[in-house]
């Protein structure tokens, strides 16, 4: 029949009882310390760990069971069966050591408690298998006690594993895994029914195998406790000093580190994460929850409860995430944190804190060097560029500017370098003026600026006059006045097909500005860019045309009024281009002025004009045109005496054609290289007299041979008062003076009548004679007579 409690007790003895407990005692703490070790072990030590958590674990259960059944003294004399009794141990092995195994290693709390209640099952069904063991008799197992039994060793591991507290964890698992073992044992016990079958004749040898067995359990248990012991004090050693380590690291480290468990409480903080946020030492401790830790320092640092609530939902996040992230964050204070949250195996996140605040500016300064000119501090090439291609779809009906300060270089050449800079930052000022905030200003060269600005045709037209009437006012740097001035050129962005496109017809436009006088804008239009690609073919052909021979000179006479005789003959120059034929001067002679090619075309024309020359009579001179850029060349001179001396022409018979306006730009130098000539007896004119500056100072000022008086002056005398007037007055200075005069494009025989009647020394035109080439010497002697 079934067993009452007192009759339990009687029925068994204390000794092995007792015995029974202090081995379950002694596996429940063994197995509490394996399982701590397994989570802390590495990969390649743990699974020892887990190995020895099974067999103490299976064994703890077996052995607790069968050295109790060695105690239960019944009425009846009980043997045990030693395969079935074995088949129990390797059952408690699997049944309770694996799934308490399989704990140790997943991370989910709920997870861990079903293990945990499966292993209390196990220790049911090695209960019950061991009690099949038993021989003799007859079992009666009551199903109620049996469920009971079953359920009591479920619910202490469950909890054993499913609630960990802070403190005394080892000794909470200990005692849950004793009490689930002999609760199991000792319930299933009670509900049992021994009845004696006359037949059934216990065998004696049963009982000392089981006695072997249950010792050798005993034995190993104990043997896996003191090896334990001894490796905890290791291990602890090793924490220790592994600990040490650790904490000087942490508390030495430049980044702020906090540690939040699964639960939401401080697991770990460095002293540089105090620094950083303000916070006493003992104002923080571990295990204490996120928002009293956040209210600490919220506190400290006087944030307010709104800005808390965000941090603790960013963090809680991070915590929860399965991912690492990192972020920048910018502290009320003005500090930039550079935070990563990383999640930890097992629950919770490390958080870390870098004060880049400095790294930050830097990159930040970086950014706008990579952007912004550091000069006039306007945007620079790199930032146009960027803008265009990344908005130029969205840029519909907005005009690039492309604006180029004249007379800039200048200022360089003559106050130097300093004074261009400072002189650049004054524009870029007025133009930030001008400009506003209508539009983007950049500066994409050494004096050339760029803007972009929305609007019209007409509103961009007036901004641009806008800031030509800024930059044409004097700056004051340094205590000089400078005056300089600037030319704009306009593209829309409907014009162009992409952004190279607009900024090559904006700068065509630029240079159409430029070349037609400079102080103006000019916009864009279609045919542009083929005149630009004419322009420069024509360069190119220029290049190869002084190569290949391609000129040559035409000469044209001079007629002296006082005895009708040839005096000398005027060189120009002609160009047969091999398939446009025939290229007027006027087409080409200000490209290479422009390009700088008339350096190396007027030296030709010296040194053929002077070639030429020299075979005609003694008394005939040869008159070169030369360009202003000819003349401020330094080579210039050079050019002239070289021309002579290869000749062998006398420097007398040379006179040198010069403008006005070259006798205007820069007049001291001009004055210099004219004296400079007339000490080697070159002789010096003045071509169109009266259709440029026409100052008198000139005729003071500089060493003149001859006044050449302009075609337009002669053509209108006879029908416009004025006209006659400026023929008068021109030629009669020339007598006051001592300067010969000569009239150009003279046509008809009253035109000549009338320039001999006022006194005009000499002439020029196709009544004379028409520009001719001269093949050889004896045509010029024939055309000199004729």
């Amino acid at each position: 029949m079934t067993l009452t409690l007192m009759q339990l007790a009687a029925h068994h003895s204390f000794g092995f009882v007792a015995t029974a407990l202090v081995i379950c005692l002694v596996a429940g703490w063994l197995l509490s310390v394996l399982i701590e070790q397994s989570e802390r072990s590495s990969t390649l030590a743990r699974r020892w760990w887990l190995l020895g958590t099974a067999i103490v674990a299976g064994l703890g259960v077996w052995t607790t069971h069968f050295i109790a059944m060695l105690g239960y003294r019944s009425d009846i004399v009980l043997s045990y069966g030693v395969v079935t009794t074995a088949w129990s141990a390797i059952l408690g092995i699997i049944a309770v050591g694996l799934p308490l195994t399989l704990s140790a290693i997943v991370p989910s709390i709920a997870a861990r408690a079903a293990l945990g209640a499966v292993a209390g099952l196990g220790i049911g069904a090695m209960h019950y298998t061991g009690m099949d063991a038993i021989e003799g008799c007859l079992q009666l197992h009551s199903d109620t006690t049996g469920i009971v039994a079953c359920l009591i060793g479920a619910t202490c591991l469950a909890l054993a594993r499913g609630v960990r507290p802070a403190r005394h964890a080892n000794a909470w698992t200990c005692a849950l895994f004793t009490l689930g073992v002999c609760g199991t044992h000792f319930t299933g016990i009670w509900g049992t029914t021994f009845v004696r079958v006359p037949d059934l004749v216990p065998v004696a040898d049963n009982n000392i195998t089981l006695s072997i067995f249950t010792a050798a359990g005993a034995i190993v248990i104990f043997l896996g406790a003191f090896l334990t012991v001894l490796a905890a004090k290791r291990f602890e050693a090793q924490e220790r000093a592994h600990s040490t380590i650790l904490s000087t690291a942490l508390h030495n480290m430049s980044n702020g580190l906090l540690f939040i468990d699964q639960n939401e409480r401080v697991g770990l903080f460095n002293e540089r994460y105090l620094e950083m946020f303000g916070v006493e030492a003992d104002g923080l401790c571990t295990g204490m929850p996120l928002e009293s830790l956040m209210r600490v320092v919220c506190d400290a640092n006087g944030w307010d409860k709104t800005l808390r609530n965000a941090i603790i939902r960013d963090i809680v996040e991070g915590v929860r995430t399965v991912s690492a992230s990192r972020c920048d964050a910018e502290m009320p204070d003005g500090r930039i944190l550079d935070i990563e949250v990383r999640p930890v195996p097992g629950g919770g996140a490390i958080l870390t804190f870098d004060d880049v605040t400095s790294d930050r500016e830097a990159q930040g300064k970086i950014s706008h060097l990579a952007f912004h000119d550091p000069l006039t501090g306007l945007a620079n090439r790199h930032a146009l560029q960027v803008r265009l291609e990344g908005e130029f779809g969205a840029l519909q009906r907005t005009k690039l500017v492309l604006l180029d300060l004249d007379r800039f270089k200048s200022v360089n050449d003559t106050y130097g370098h300093g004074v261009g800079d400072q002189l650049l930052v004054e524009v870029a000022n007025r133009i930030r003026t001008v400009v506003g905030d209508r539009g983007f200003a950049a500066r994409i060269g050494g004096d050339e600026m760029a803007l972009l600005l929305p609007g019209d045709v007409d509103e961009v037209l007036a901004l641009a006059d806008e800031i030509i009437a800024a930059l044409a006012q004097p700056f004051a740097v340094e205590s000089i006045m400078l005056s300089i001035g600037c030319s704009i050129g306009i593209c829309c962005s409907d014009d162009a097909d992409d952004p190279i496109e607009l900024m090559k017809k904006a700068d065509i436009a630029l240079y159409e500005a430029k070349r037609s006088g400079r102080g103006r804008t000019s916009c864009y239009r279609t045919g542009m860019v083929e005149a630009a690609a004419a322009r420069h073919q024509m360069e190119a052909d220029l290049r190869r045309a002084i190569a290949n021979e391609e000129f040559h000179l035409v000469y044209q006479p001079f007629l002296s009024l006082a005895d009708d005789t040839v005096i000398g003959f005027e060189a120009l120059i002609r160009w047969d281009h091999p398939t446009r034929g025939a290229v007027a001067p006027i087409a080409f002679i200000p490209l290479a002025e422009e390009t700088g090619q008339i350096l190396q075309i007027g030296k030709w024309v010296l040194e053929e004009a002077c070639r030429e020359a020299a075979g005609w009579p003694d008394q005939r001179h040869v008159a070169v045109n030369v360009s202003p850029v000819q003349l401020r060349s330094p080579l210039f001179l050079s050019h002239v005496t070289s021309a002579l001396a290869a000749s062998g022409l006398l420097p007398g018979r040379l006179e040198i054609e010069l403008t006005e306006t070259a006798l205007v730009e820069d007049g001291a130098e001009v004055a210099r290289i004219l004296s400079d000539l007339r000490c080697l007896g070159v002789k010096v004119a003045m071509d169109d007299f009266g259709t440029g500056y026409s100052s008198l100072a000139h005729l003071r000022d500089f060493p003149l041979d001859r006044i050449k008086i302009d075609r337009s002056f002669v053509a209108a005398a006879e029908t416009d008062r004025h006209c006659m007037a400026v023929l008068f007055a021109i030629t009669q200075m020339g007598k006051m003076l001592g300067i010969p005069t000569l009239a150009e494009g003279v046509e008809t025989e009253s035109e000549l009548r009338l320039l001999r009647s006022l006194g005009c020394d000499a002439v020029q035109g196709y009544l004379i004679g028409r520009p001719q080439r001269m093949q050889v010497h004896t045509d010029a002697a024939r055309l000199i007579a004729s």
